[in-house]
């Protein structure tokens, strides 16, 4: 049985690239989800409130020091995103540890540019299946 999420694309202040961008995540998330992610995230605002997170069997990244500096580990759950006109794409709803966004904001990763092989823009729908 599937769950599926609804959300919003919004836009995000671009750190998602930084980090997805840094070797030791990249080399984790490969690890769990077979494929190197994109350099960045899909920000997308959960529109059925009734969707609980927490109930999800996420996966986890661990913290990890690199360069000298401390990073935090990151849930991870593999997923199926559908754009707006049927198109769908592989990806995981990731979770990190420390987050600027609020709860009720999800971001989304994939081996591809998500906003372009789903043809996205702000406010557009889509539907997460878990």
């Amino acid at each position: 049985m599937t769950n599926k999420l609804f959300g919003q694309v919004i836009s995000g202040k671009g750190e998602g690239k930084y980090y997805m961008s840094l070797k030791p995540y990249k080399e984790r998330f490969y690890n769990i989800l077979g494929y190197y992610p994109f350099e960045g995230t899909l920000n997308i605002k959960k529109l059925n409130n009734n969707f609980k997170l927490d109930k999800l069997n996420w996966l986890e990244i661990d913290d990890f020091k690199y360069n000298g500096k401390e990073y935090y580990g990151v849930k991870i759950l593999p997923v199926k995103i559908y754009g707006k006109i049927g198109y769908w794409v592989n990806g995981a709803m990731i979770r990190p540890k420390k987050s600027i966004h609020d709860e009720n904001i999800i971001e989304v990763i994939s081996k591809v540019n998500l906003r372009k092989f789903l043809f996205l823009k702000n406010n557009d729908i889509v539907i997460v299946n878990v």
